[in-house]
């Protein structure tokens, strides 16, 4: 691999690494929303 395919890929995959943290963490929450709505788990006053 040559040097500019080595600067593209790195600036690619260290540009995408925000993005892949930030929709893994709202995939999750909205997972766990998910399931605690199926289980019918109130939140506690």
């Amino acid at each position: 691999m040559s040097d500019l395919e080595q600067l593209i890929w790195n600036v690619l995959g260290y540009t995408s690494m925000p993005f892949i943290f930030l929709f893994g963490f709202i995939a999750t929450a909205l997972v766990a929303f998910v399931i605690l709505k199926m289980l019918g788990v109130k939140p506690s006053n």
